[in-house]
């Protein structure tokens, strides 16, 4: 496979996951969340964006239960299990990030 082709597979693959996300969080009435992903010292991480509609604080402390204290410096330290950060949850692991959109959805 050329350069080119690779390339269109992959963006066919993200539209396609995007598209799979949308509907099935529709379904799911999980709307006021926007998921997406990123980086932290070269680590992926999923993230989710909860809606203005959610309780910062009271999230916080769930997420501070559930998955133990992050990094109080934001996504300074490396190698966190989360982070809260630029308004969104950052989780390295998915059964994390699933657990979080079970407990608020």
């Amino acid at each position: 496979m050329n350069i080119p082709q690779e390339i269109i597979n992959e963006c066919a693959e993200k539209i396609s996951k995007d598209i799979d996300t949308e509907i099935v969080m529709s379904v799911l009435g999980w709307m006021s969340f926007e998921l997406s992903e990123g980086t932290v010292y070269s680590k992926k991480y999923m993230t989710v964006h909860p809606s203005n509609t959610y309780d910062w604080n009271e999230l916080m402390a769930w997420m501070e239960h559930s998955f133990g204290p992050t990094a109080h410096d934001g996504v300074w330290t490396p190698g966190m299990r989360w982070y809260a950060n630029n308004a969104k949850f950052w989780f390295r692991d998915k059964k994390d990030l699933e657990w979080f959109l079970l407990r608020w959805a």
